[in-house]
């Protein structure tokens, strides 16, 4: 039998977004200008290079593009109609070796941290004194829950109270809107006050590592402690309480 003559793989032309797309097009399309994008590329640009050219390897800028038209969408097939020239599969590929490589610790902690200095800490405590005349607050804490697609494992217990599958995230931000501390791993049906019971941000103030005095603000989902300022609930409330609550 004659040996099959191997076929050339074809490659399909991809696109240029810096030069095709204004900065207000990448905005829309990517949610980063060029600027951002490519700031984001250097934070992971090591752990996204090929070490080979075969096959026309993908640069790290668009690996990092690709994920971003993702994550701003939730559709990898908007991701193959932007012509990247790059298959399906290739696609997933490259979304999580992105998201991977940028939530490593050395990435991450760049950007989410909680002050432990007294310093850092008392410069936050005096930007939500300005707010609303709160003394000692550092951040506010509270859940958001995030959509997803129903699991094959365990799918009930990601059907939070609104009937629908989502992860269950607990956010810490200060005064200037900066996320200060996350957790992404709960499935929606946990309570908040579970999810910050088991978190290494209570270890951190029930074991006296956060400069004191120092508070966060939640709502009633949470339990009122010494460093958890939570409202009253009673609603009839006059004078000092009720000047708290407001």
């Amino acid at each position: 039998m004659a040996a099959r003559q191997q076929q050339r793989r074809k490659f399909h032309k991809r696109r240029d977004i810096f030069r095709d797309f204004s900065d207000a097009e990448l905005i829309r399309r990517y949610r980063l200008d060029r600027a951002g994008t490519v700031a984001v590329t250097d934070l992971v640009r090591n752990e996204l290079h090929s070490q080979t050219s075969r096959n026309k390897a993908l640069p790290p800028e668009l690996k990092v593009a690709i994920t971003l038209r993702y994550l701003a969408t939730g559709k990898m097939q908007l991701c193959s109609g932007d012509d990247f020239g790059v298959s399906q599969p290739t696609i997933s590929r490259v979304i999580w070796q992105t998201i991977i490589a940028l939530i490593a610790s050395c990435v991450f902690h760049q950007f989410v941290k909680f002050s432990l200095t007294r310093q850092e800490v008392q410069r936050k405590q005096v930007e939500f004194m300005a707010i609303a005349g709160f003394r000692g607050v550092v951040g506010v804490i509270d859940g958001t829950h995030v959509r997803i697609v129903a699991p094959k494992d365990d799918e009930y217990t990601y059907v939070n109270r609104k009937r629908y599958h989502n992860i269950n995230v607990q956010v810490v931000f200060d005064a200037t809107f900066m996320i200060l501390d996350i957790v992404a791993k709960w499935p929606g049906s946990v309570h908040d006050a579970r999810i910050l019971d088991e978190s290494g941000l209570k270890m951190l103030f029930d074991q006296n590592y956060v400069p004191q005095p120092c508070h966060l603000f939640g709502d009633n989902g949470y339990p009122f402690k010494q460093w958890l300022l939570t409202p009253y609930t009673n609603r009839q409330l006059a004078g000092p309480e009720a000047n708290y609550n407001r």
